[in-house]
C-alpha cells in the first residue's frame, strides 16, 4: 500500500470518490482514497438515486445542475455504465405559496441557464397520465430531472481517479489520526500508517468516528429513511417511455418509476434519529427494520393521487441511514481550528450533490476557495453551540420539514433548540413583543409585533404580517430615535508592534495611525473577491477594535489566525462573548446620549466615522459614530455584564424623545435605502470590491496586499459588472428573496443580490450585478412569475448626500 500522499480521503461513497476524480481532474495525481470496506457500503448504496435541479438555494441548483451534467457524460468519458435515466420530473401546488415558491426556484433556474417551466394543471394531466389533478393549483416542470444508480456513477468516477493516477484503497479501515508539527497527518489504517499532507473526511455517517480521532464533533445525525419498491405494473410494463419522476412536497413524497414498478419515498412527521450513540462497529451494507406505519398515511394519500400505485403489491423496503446537519446542507470546506484539514459529508441528498460537492471541495484544496461563494455549505457556518443534542433535535425538525416551503427567515424561526445564545437585552426585547430569528445560535429581533399581536411571523414570498410593523420601526427611527442590539457582531482586538503592518497586508483600504481613527475594509481573496467585510478603530492604548459579520465567526478567526506572523509581533484576542453592541440611530440619538455622558458629542469634537472610549451611564463605552441604517447615531460597544444598565438607561434617558426598539428587518430596508451592500448577499467571493462598486475603499497606492494584482489588472481591462441599487417599479411585492434575474431586451443581463422595500422613501429596492454593457437598457426585473421595470439610481435613494449621518443638531 502507498504509505504518503498529498491528499488523503477519508471515505469511498460518491462524495468522497467524487473529491478524488476531481483532484485528478485539477491535475493532482499524487491522491489517496481509503475505505473501511468496499466503495459505496455506507449510505451511498441504498439511496434512490434522484437527480433534481430544484432547490431554493441558487448555489445548491448550481451545484446539482454541475453533477447532473457530469453524470450524463461520465458513461462516455470513462466507459463505465451508469443507468442514468433523464426521465424528467414534475411537482405538485396545492396553494398559493407553493406556486410563489415553484415561480422563484423557475426565475432562479433562469440565471442557472436551466428550463425549469411552470405548468398547468391540463400541462400537469398530459406530463403524467395517472395523476389525479383533484385540489392542484398548477406545478413544475423540469424536462432534465431524473435518476441513476449510485453505485454505477461512484465506480465511474474511480475508474475516472484510477486513470488521473489516483489510489483507492479498500478494506482498510482508519484506526487513528495524528497531525504532525509541520502540518501533516499520519493516519493508522489497518494496512498500515498514510503520511498525509491534507485529509478530507468524507466518511459519510461514520464522519464523527474520524472526527473524534482528530479531536471535535462535526455538526452531523444520521436519520432513517424508508422508500418502497412496487412489483412490476401492467401499465408500466406496456410503456416504451418511462414515467417522469412526480414530488408532491405539501404532501412529502417523491415518486419514480424504477424498472416496471414504483419507488415511493416519503418524508414523514416525526422521523427517527439513528444511531446517536455511534455506529455499530460492524454495520456496512446493512439495511434497518422497516416500520411502514410511520409512512403509511402518506402512502395512502399517495395512492389516492396516482392509483397506480395501489395496484402493485411492495417488493421491497429500504429504510437507511442518511445524514443531515442542523439546517440540511451539507459541510464542504475547512474545519475550524485546524489547518490542512477538510470536510465533505452530511448530504441528505448525496447522490444528486455528491458530483458537484467533489468539485468544490478539490477547488478549495487546489485553489483555497471554490468559484462558487459557498459559505452556506461552509462547515463553519456552525459554532460551538451545536452540540450532540442541538444536532439530534434540528437533523429531526430539518427531516420533518424536507419539502417546507422555502421562506425568508422561516428556517432561523423553527422552533427546535431555540434560546442556546442569548444577549442580556433579550428579555427586554421579549418584553417589547420581538419576533425572534435564530443566527448562528444567537436570538435575535427580526421585528416587534404590534402591543397585543402574537409575536409570530407569518412566512410569505411577498410583504407579510410584518411589513406594517417595519415600516413604522423605520419611521421612528428616522423621526425620533431607535435602538437596536447589533451584539452578536464578530470581535477582535488585535495588538502588537506588528498589529499595523500586518493588518495593511490583507486590507485594501488605509489602517488608522491615530487614536480614534476609523476604516471599512474588506479581506480579499488572490483574485479580489470579498472574502469578509470589517471595520478597524484603533483605541486609546495602540491596538486595534475590529468588528466583522456574526455568522463569519469561525471563518474569520481561522482567516486571521493562519496569516498571524510567526515572530509573535501580533497578538489576536476574539472578544466577540465579551463585548455587547447596542446602536442608537435617529435624529434625537445624540440628545439621547447626551444625557448619559460628559464627552462632547458634537460634530466638532466627534466627527463622523471616528470612535472615542467614553462612559455612557457609568458605563465604559466603546462609541463609534458610524451606523448601518443612514441617520446620525452611535454604535455603543461595552463590557457585556454592563449591557442592561446601559440598556435601561438608554431607553429612560430616551423616553421624552419616543425612542423605541427596532429589529433586523428595519435595518436591512433603512440600509438598502442609503445602497449599502451586505456581506454574504451583496459581498462574496465571486465578486471583486471593485465590481462590488466600492472602489472608495480600495487605496491601489499604498502598497501591497492581498488580492490587489488582481484588482490592478481589472482596473486596467476595465469591468464587465457592476453592483447597483435598483429602484423597482412595483406597489405590492419586492425582491426580497435573493437571486431574482435582471433582464434586458429578454436576456438576462444581471441577478439582485438582495432587495426589499424601503419605508422611508416608499421605493421598492434591490442591489444587482449587472452587465455593465446593459446599465442605459431598459431593465427588468422577474418577481414571482412577473417582470417589473427597474431603474437604476444614481447614488442612494435616502440622504444621498449624507447630510443626517454628519448632522450637528
Amino acid at each position: 500500500m502507498k504509505n504518503k500522499t498529498e491528499v488523503l480521503i477519508i471515505g469511498g461513497g460518491i462524495a468522497g470518490v467524487s473529491t478524488l476524480y476531481h483532484l485528478t481532474k485539477l491535475g493532482w495525481s499524487d491522491v489517496m482514497l481509503t475505505e473501511k470496506l468496499e466503495l459505496t457500503s455506507g449510505s451511498t448504496w441504498h439511496a434512490a438515486g434522484n437527480l433534481p435541479h430544484f432547490s431554493n438555494s441558487y448555489n445548491i441548483m448550481k451545484l446539482q445542475q454541475y453533477s447532473i451534467d457530469l453524470y450524463s457524460r461520465l458513461q462516455e468519458e470513462t466507459g463505465q455504465a451508469v443507468d442514468h435515466h433523464p426521465t424528467g420530473a414534475v411537482r405538485l401546488a396545492h396553494t398559493q405559496d407553493r406556486m410563489d415558491e415553484f415561480e422563484r426556484v423557475c426565475a432562479m433556474s433562469d440565471l442557472a441557464g436551466l428550463n425549469l417551466e411552470m405548468v398547468s394543471v391540463e400541462r400537469l394531466q398530459a406530463l403524467y397520465p395517472y395523476l389525479d389533478t383533484s385540489g392542484l393549483l398548477g406545478g413544475l416542470w423540469d424536462p432534465a430531472d431524473g435518476h441513476i444508480d449510485p453505485t454505477s456513477a461512484t465506480n465511474a468516477m474511480a475508474a475516472g481517479a484510477r486513470e488521473g493516477g489516483a489510489t483507492i484503497v479498500r478494506n482498510n479501515p482508519v484506526e487513528a489520526i495524528e497531525q504532525q508539527p509541520n502540518g501533516r497527518w499520519l493516519v493508522t489504517t489497518a494496512k498500515g500508517v498514510i503520511d498525509a499532507g491534507i485529509i478530507v473526511n468524507a466518511a459519510g455517517f461514520r464522519a464523527n468516528e474520524v472526527a473524534a480521532m482528530i479531536g471535535h464533533q462535526l455538526p452531523i445525525t444520521s436519520m432513517e429513511h424508508q422508500f418502497v419498491v412496487t412489483d412490476n405494473i401492467p401499465e408500466l410494463e406496456s410503456r416504451d417511455q418511462m414515467l417522469p419522476m412526480l414530488r408532491d412536497p405539501d404532501v412529502s413524497y417523491y415518486l419514480r418509476q424504477e424498472g416496471k414498478g414504483f419507488i415511493l419515498g416519503p418524508y414523514e412527521k416525526g422521523g427517527i434519529p439513528w444511531a446517536v450513540d455511534g455506529v455499530p462497529a460492524a454495520f456496512g451494507q446493512e439495511l434497518l427494520q422497516p416500520a411502514l406505519d410511520r409512512i403509511e398515511e402518506i402512502m395512502c394519500t399517495a395512492m389516492e393521487q396516482v392509483e397506480l400505485i395501489a395496484t402493485a403489491g411492495i417488493k421491497t423496503v429500504v429504510n437507511g441511514p442518511i445524514t443531515y446537519t442542523p439546517d440540511g446542507h451539507p459541510l464542504i470546506g475547512p474545519v475550524h481550528g485546524y489547518s490542512n484539514y477538510f470536510v465533505c459529508s452530511g448530504f441528505n441528498f448525496g447522490i444528486v450533490q455528491g458530483g458537484g460537492a467533489g468539485k468544490f471541495m478539490s477547488e478549495w484544496i487546489v485553489n483555497g476557495h471554490p468559484e462558487l461563494d459557498l459559505f452556506e455549505l461552509d462547515p463553519r457556518r456552525f459554532g460551538d453551540y451545536t452540540d450532540h443534542d442541538y444536532c439530534v433535535a434540528k437533523a429531526t425538525e430539518v427531516y420533518a420539514n424536507e419539502y417546507q416551503l422555502g421562506f425568508p427567515n422561516e428556517y432561523a424561526m423553527r422552533p427546535a433548540k431555540r434560546g442556546i445564545k442569548k444577549t442580556p437585552a433579550y428579555s427586554r426585547h421579549a418584553e417589547h413583543n420581538a419576533v425572534f430569528g435564530a443566527y448562528f445560535g444567537w436570538e435575535r429581533p427580526s421585528w416587534f409585533a404590534p402591543a397585543g399581536t402574537p409575536a409570530v411571523e407569518e412566512h410569505s414570498f411577498r410583504r407579510g404580517n410584518w411589513f406594517e410593523a417595519v415600516a413604522n420601526e423605520c419611521l421612528h427611527v428616522q423621526k425620533h430615535v431607535g435602538l437596536l442590539d447589533l451584539s452578536p457582531f464578530t470581535k477582535f482586538e488585535i495588538a502588537g508592534t506588528g498589529a499595523h503592518p500586518w493588518l495593511e497586508s490583507f486590507s485594501p483600504n488605509r489602517i488608522p495611525t491615530q487614536t480614534g481613527g476609523t476604516a471599512l475594509a474588506h479581506a480579499l481573496t488572490q483574485e479580489g473577491g470579498i472574502a469578509w467585510e470589517l471595520s478597524i478603530t484603533r483605541l486609546e492604548n495602540g491596538s486595534y477594535y475590529m468588528m466583522a459579520p456574526a455568522a463569519a465567526e469561525d471563518l474569520i478567526d481561522d482567516w486571521l489566525t493562519q496569516r498571524l506572523p510567526s515572530d509573535g509581533s501580533v497578538s489576536l484576542k476574539n472578544i466577540t462573548p465579551e463585548y455587547g453592541t447596542l446602536v442608537i440611530a435617529g435624529p434625537d440619538a445624540r440628545k439621547v446620549l447626551s444625557k448619559l455622558t460628559t464627552s462632547d458629542l458634537s460634530n466638532a469634537a466627534f466627527p463622523w466615522f471616528t470612535g472615542q472610549e467614553i462612559e455612557v451611564a457609568g458605563v465604559p463605552v466603546r462609541a463609534l459614530r458610524m451606523n448601518f441604517v443612514g441617520e446620525l447615531g452611535w454604535e455603543l460597544h461595552h463590557p457585556i455584564e454592563h449591557q442592561l444598565a446601559l440598556y435601561d438607561a438608554l431607553m429612560e434617558a430616551g423616553q421624552e424623545y419616543a425612542i423605541a426598539n427596532f429589529g433586523l428587518r428595519a435595518m436591512d430596508s433603512m440600509r438598502l435605502e442609503k445602497g449599502y451592500p451586505i456581506w454574504a448577499h451583496d459581498l462574496i467571493t465571486e465578486f471583486t470590491i471593485l465590481e462590488a462598486n466600492l472602489g472608495y475603499f480600495v487605496k491601489l497606492d499604498k502598497g501591497d496586499f492581498e488580492g490587489r494584482d488582481a484588482l490592478v489588472k481589472q482596473q486596467e481591462a476595465g469591468l464587465t459588472t457592476k453592483l447597483v441599487l435598483l429602484d423597482i417599479d412595483t406597489t405590492d411585492i419586492d425582491a426580497a428573496n435573493g437571486m431574482e434575474p435582471v433582464y434586458a431586451d429578454g436576456n438576462v443581463v444581471g441577478q439582485c443580490s438582495s432587495g426589499g422595500f424601503g419605508h422611508r422613501s416608499q421605493k421598492s429596492l434591490a442591489l444587482a450585478y449587472i452587465h455593465v454593457d446593459a446599465l442605459a437598457s431598459d431593465l427588468t426585473v422577474k418577481i414571482l412569475g412577473n417582470h417589473y421595470a427597474a431603474t437604476v439610481t444614481q447614488g442612494c435613494v435616502y440622504d444621498p448626500k449624507g447630510a443626517l449621518l454628519k448632522s450637528d443638531d
